[in-house]
């Protein structure tokens, strides 16, 4: 989470001190990547608020796996039904 703020910090930082009259788009991944090898302020804040979005995820996933090596389906289920949720909520908008 710091990480991630850390880059919406720079991309911020850039935005305000770069050239005015920078567009606002929406980007795909893709164009993420390719937004933040080029030093693009919107591609930063872009990675910064996908790597926010991770965060939680990536504690999801982790639990949901240490729950199966644990063999605790109960709680390993409810972690992958949790995800799931998130991932329908993601994808519905």
């Amino acid at each position: 989470m710091i990480i991630s703020l850390a880059v919406l910090l720079l991309g911020l930082t850039m935005y305000v001190l770069g050239p005015s009259g920078q567009e606002e788009v929406d980007l795909s991944l893709g164009e993420i990547a390719d937004g933040v090898l080029e030093g693009d302020p919107i591609a930063i804040i872009d990675l910064g608020l996908v790597l926010l979005i991770a965060t939680p995820l990536s504690r999801v996933v982790t639990a949901a796996a240490v729950f199966l090596v644990q063999r605790e389906g109960r709680y390993a289920l409810l972690s992958l039904l949790v995800l799931g949720m998130v991932f329908l909520a993601v994808l519905t908008g």
